[in-house]
């Protein structure tokens, strides 16, 4: 009982979260532009998604069909809202590409398995393609060292990342999902990494909520 509980509630906080991207979306309206922001992190999401959907259309998971069919409608939007602010869309078009490629080529590897571990093949296959989806992590990290700030990873996205994962984790745990387990731990390392930069880069402008990290610009006027 108490197993079916949190997993409505993961299902409820999941689609919730598909929302949060929108606050990126007003930021860039804000700022009347989207440059300075990757795009990565919005494009392979739809790799994972379309993955996950798959696998759940499979072994008839309703919360992995739900929860992915809507992420999938709302990063479409969340792509198309980037290519709209960003004035600079050849590297978006390229990613767009090179996941559609990389889903067709999965999905005619999968289907060469027999009915005996087709299902798995794709569990493998999704899981994987997850912990790749790091991978917009990782670059996202190595970019704002190399800016030497943090001010286009939003720090209120990270930690609803954070709290995500955690319970996707737990989830994987408690019904003896190992694709699922494994990929949220990976992704785990990542976030929590992410969100160590803004104790050592701050964002220029903005403050670090709940670490209370105020931005660059405010500690340089401190020190003239």
């Amino acid at each position: 009982m108490l197993l079916q509980i949190f997993t409505v509630w993961l299902g409820v906080f999941s689609i919730g979260f598909t929302f949060l991207p929108m606050f990126m979306v007003l930021d860039w309206k804000k700022r009347g532009t989207a440059d300075g922001f990757s795009s990565v992190n919005f494009v392979l999401p739809i790799l994972v998604q379309s993955f996950w959907l798959r696998h759940g259309l499979m072994t008839n998971d309703q919360t992995n069909i739900i929860i992915n069919s809507i992420n999938l409608v709302f990063f479409a939007f969340y792509v198309s809202a980037f290519a709209y602010y960003q004035p600079k869309r050849k590297y978006l078009l390229g990613q767009i590409i090179a996941a559609a490629l990389a889903i067709k080529v999965a999905f005619a590897y999968v289907d060469t398995h027999d009915a005996a571990s087709i299902n798995d093949a794709m569990g493998s296959m999704a899981a994987g393609a997850q912990i790749f989806s790091l991978v917009g992590g990782i670059y996202e990290i190595k970019r704002a060292i190399s800016m030497g700030t943090t001010e286009y990873i939003p720090a209120g996205f990270q930690f609803a990342i954070f709290t995500l994962i955690v319970q996707w984790l737990l989830f994987g745990i408690l019904h003896g999902n190992q694709f699922i387990a494994i990929s949220n731990a990976a992704g785990l390392l990542v976030n929590i990494a992410t969100i160590a930069l803004y104790f050592f880069y701050p964002p220029l402008t903005w403050t670090v909520p709940i670490f209370n990290i105020p931005p660059q610009k405010q500690d340089n006027k401190k020190v003239e």
